[in-house]
């Protein structure tokens, strides 16, 4: 679990510092942070309430 909680700070990260949501997709990002898609899924959903894909699109409309 630590690891996953990591990964999910490194998406962080990736979506706030680095604005990847513009050029990649959620599995795009995922790999890029060696993150499993689905697990990160999973957690993102219980922390936000949104998935991955989600949080993505969100992360566009908002901020594109």
């Amino acid at each position: 679990m630590k690891k996953l909680v990591e990964k999910y700070a490194a998406f962080e990260r990736a979506m706030d510092r680095d604005k990847v949501y513009l050029d990649l997709s959620f599995e795009e990002i995922c790999s890029a942070i060696g993150a499993d898609v689905e697990a990160l899924d999973k957690l993102i959903l219980s922390e936000i309430g949104l998935s991955g894909r989600e949080t993505v699109d969100f992360y566009r409309s908002k901020f594109c």
